[in-house]
């Protein structure tokens, strides 16, 4: 059980989806049906029922509590009809896995037919006649209790709100004590007790489930698009894929224009043959003020630094040649639409 929920965590993880606080994602049901002994089929059916909390913490994974009883079917693990109403009762922590969703992947709502494993523990009470057991003094029995089986999901609505379920499981007494020993030491009525020794029984329930609205406004997980981290295309933006590398033709602005406008390459802060002619078109001796700037696809703190060295880049190539620079500013990217552009004004 420990292996699947951690595969199934894992394999979740691939899914970026909102509606995971931790009040979302709850539902309550209620459940009934049939048992029976599993070593003995023809042994008579009893009935049970039981309340449902789960919790789901993942498309994948969920959890769940239910507390349940059963009705006159104590001879499930007797053969004998137990004259109490309520025979016992019961509550198991469950783990459960949307097989669906862990293989075929999570859509952004539930599917209308899913199909769900399920394994946890408990505890059952029950209750016997005192005079069945010879020598005790009280007229109950507790014990360690494995419950498994699967959930057969139809998810109904266009909210997908209403669960309707078919569940058949299989549950197992832990405490392996045979006729002849424990509890059972020293049976007034042999009869009753020689099938002590059936230790699983077969369940089938029907259930109905509501599940309560989250925080995105809808019953279930919501995809939302990935977000991209800002160290990640930071790393992106400093070793950028080179067939990624966009072109970019240089503008060339026509001698005697107060503003001359220097495009870059992507991630580049070296001067092309074309912006070094434009530059060329400015007189030795002019005095000019340097804006330069960055496209937004980088963080904001790399899109300043790069923004910086394309302005010292102009900067140092017109003192070369003789251009005073009184201001030479990094923009960075001010807004979506910013371009690679260094901006030359003349003073």
């Amino acid at each position: 059980m420990f292996a699947m929920f951690s595969m199934a965590y894992s394999a979740n993880a691939q899914y970026n989806v909102e509606g995971h606080k931790f009040f979302d994602n709850w539902s309550v049901g209620v459940e009934g049906g049939i048992t029976t002994n599993a070593h003995d089929w023809n042994t008579p059916n009893g009935a049970i029922f039981g309340i449902n909390l789960t919790k789901a913490v993942t498309p994948v994974v969920s959890f769940e509590l239910g507390v349940g009883a059963g009705v006159n079917n104590n001879y499930n693990w007797l053969k004998v009809k137990s004259p109490n109403v309520i025979d016992n009762l019961n509550a198991i922590v469950s783990t459960k896995l949307n097989l669906m969703n862990w293989f075929c992947g999570y859509k952004g709502a539930p599917r209308f037919f899913e199909v769900q494993a399920r394994g946890g523990f408990g505890y059952q009470r029950w209750f016997f006649p005192s005079e069945w057991i010879n020598g005790e003094n009280n007229n109950d029995l507790s014990r360690p209790v494995a419950k498994f089986g699967f959930d057969f999901d139809f998810n109904l609505g266009e909210s997908k709100a209403w669960t309707v379920s078919l569940r058949p499981a299989v549950v197992m007494n832990l405490t392996n004590d045979p006729v002849g020993t424990g509890y059972f030491t020293g049976c007034v009525y042999a009869d009753k007790c020689e099938a002590y020794g059936h230790h699983v029984v077969g369940q089938v329930t029907a259930g109905v489930t509501y599940h309560f609205k989250t925080s995105n406004g809808t019953h279930h997980f919501a995809t939302v698009k990935p977000q991209v981290v800002t160290e990640t295309v930071e790393k992106i933006v400093e070793k950028p894929v080179e067939k990624i590398v966009e072109k970019v033709v240089e503008k060339k602005v026509a001698t005697g224009s107060s503003i001359y406008v220097v495009e870059f390459e992507q991630n580049k802060a070296n001067l092309s043959n074309t912006a070094k002619a434009t530059l060329d078109q400015i007189a030795n001796g002019t005095t000019v003020i340097i804006d330069a700037y960055a496209s937004p696809e980088g963080a904001k703190s790399y899109n300043q630094k790069l923004s910086q060295k394309r302005a010292d880049a102009v900067k140092g190539y017109l003192e070369n040649k003789g251009v005073k620079v009184a201001d030479a500013k990094a923009h960075g990217a001010e807004s979506k639409s910013s371009q690679r552009i260094v901006y030359v004004r003349i003073k």
